[in-house]
Parts: C-alpha cells; structure tokens; sequence
C-alpha cells in the first residue's frame, strides 16, 4: 500500500475519532455550530498540512486557502456555505497546489472522490455524534482513492532520476575524453 493512501487510511480514522470530541471542548465557550466548524476546519488544516509535505510544497502555499475556510467557519450562521466551501478548499489545495502535474486526471480524480466522499456522507445523513464520525471515516476512506487516480510522487524518485541523469552524462563525458586521448 502506497504511503499517501495509508496514511489517509489512518488520519481518517484518527479524524473520526477526534473531530467530535473536539467540537465538544470547543462547544462550552462558543455554541457547538460554530464549534463543530473549527474542529472540522483543524482537522482539514492538518490534512493539508500533510499534503503539502507529500507534494513538496511550502505551507505557506496553503494559508490563503485555509484563512478563507477559517473567515468562514468563524461566520456565524454560515453551515452548509462552510462544507461547500471546505470541499472547494481542499479541492484547490489538493489537486491546485499539491498535485499539479496531471490537470485531466486531478480534475477527474477530484470529481469522483470529493463528490462520492460528499455523497456518502449526505446519504449516511450524520445527525448524531456516532454517525458524524462514521460519515467522517467515510469521506477519508473515498479520498484515499485520489492517490490510486493520481499517484504522488516520491521524493526520492526525483532525486534517483536526478543522480542517474548525472551518472549518465558523467559516463558520456568520460567515454568522449577516453576516445578523445585514444584518438
């Protein structure tokens, strides 16, 4: 199992089991609506966290995005506007930031995952905390199906291409002075 997937295996089950206790430390101070959002909004903001370092990009790629999700998330009476613009979010950093390389594929393998992790959980209709974290379990376990569409590439990947073009040209080099003292 590729590294992108199990560790989103992972984090996904990590998220439903944290998310909703979360909201519930939150929720004392400042309502649980506007509780259940930040939780749902740290939780994604570590993802992609994640996904920056798998795609080799700078964090500060993704604090435009995530300072949008945040105003909204901290807009009182902004809730399906959030979860919309959360999955727009994590679209764009995903698939516009980190992933870049192929646009066909990414958009392609965005429309399936964020559309069918969405739609599991709008079908699950989460009402209660237990079906919240199933339907956040869900939506990961879909997302994981990205890097299968799209692989990320290995950092060491590039630095072996890197050290055997090297390699090559060296050899070509060296081939090309011994002719040139044979001759």
């Amino acid at each position: 199992m590729k590294r992108p997937v199990r560790t989103t295996l992972v984090y996904g089950l990590i998220s439903a089991l944290a998310v909703m206790p979360a909201a519930w430390l939150f929720a004392g101070p400042i309502g649980w609506p506007m509780a259940f959002k930040l939780a749902l909004w740290m939780d994604l903001f570590f993802y992609t966290v994640l996904l920056a370092r798998w795609g080799g990009k700078s964090l500060i790629a993704i604090v435009f995005p995530m300072a949008l999700l945040l105003g909204t998330a901290l807009w009182p009476g902004v809730y399906s506007g959030f979860f919309f613009l959360g999955l727009g979010v994590f679209s764009w950093i995903r698939s516009g930031i980190c992933f870049s390389g192929t646009p066909v594929r990414a958009v392609a393998a965005e429309i399936i995952t964020v559309a069918g992790g969405a739609g599991l959980v709008a079908l699950l209709g989460p009402g209660s905390t237990v079906t919240w974290s199933i339907g956040i379990w869900l939506f990961f376990l879909v997302q994981a199906l990205y890097f299968f569409i799209v692989p990320a590439t290995d950092p060491s990947d590039t630095v072996r291409t890197v050290e055997d073009s090297f390699e090559l040209a060296h050899r070509e080099a060296q081939r090309v002075l011994d002719e040139g003292m044979a001759g």
